[in-house]
C-alpha cells in the first residue's frame, strides 16, 4: 500500500504562519489584544471613578505580565483608600461597575470573543 499526502509542507508552513500571527502579529496577536482590552477597561474606569482630589483617578493603571505561557492583565490602583471607595458600593464601586457595565462590550469587541462565545 502506498500513501501520499499532497500539500503537507504548505499546510505546515501556513499553520506556522498563523501561529506566529496569533502570538505576535503587528496590531494583533494575543498580547496586543489583551493590552487593548485592558486599556478599554481602564478608560471606562477613569470615566466613572468619583473625583475629589484626582489622586485615585490618576492612580488607575494597566499592567500586563507573562508567567510561562500565560499572559495576565490587570487594571489596578495602588492608592490605599481605593478598596474603601470600592467597598462603598453603588456608584462608588468603579471597578465592579467597569466589569459589569463595560466588560461585556470589551469581550464582544475583542479578539477573545470567539473563545468566550465558545466557552458559554
Amino acid at each position: 500500500m502506498t500513501v501520499s499526502v499532497d500539500g503537507l509542507g504548505e499546510l505546515q508552513a501556513e499553520l506556522q504562519r498563523v501561529s506566529l500571527a496569533v502570538a505576535t502579529g503587528p496590531g494583533g496577536g494575543v498580547r496586543n489584544g489583551l493590552l487593548l482590552t485592558l486599556l478599554q477597561l481602564q478608560r471606562y474606569a477613569l470615566g466613572i471613578v468619583h473625583v475629589d482630589t484626582g489622586r485615585l483617578k490618576n492612580s488607575i493603571f494597566t499592567d500586563l505580565e507573562s508567567q510561562g505561557n500565560d499572559l495576565i492583565g490587570h487594571v489596578a490602583t495602588n492608592v490605599e483608600y481605593a478598596p474603601f471607595e470600592e467597598g462603598r458600593g453603588g456608584g462608588h464601586a468603579f471597578f465592579a461597575r467597569t466589569v459589569k457595565e463595560e466588560g461585556p462590550n470589551v469581550v464582544e469587541n475583542s479578539i477573545f470573543a470567539p473563545i468566550v462565545r465558545g466557552g458559554r
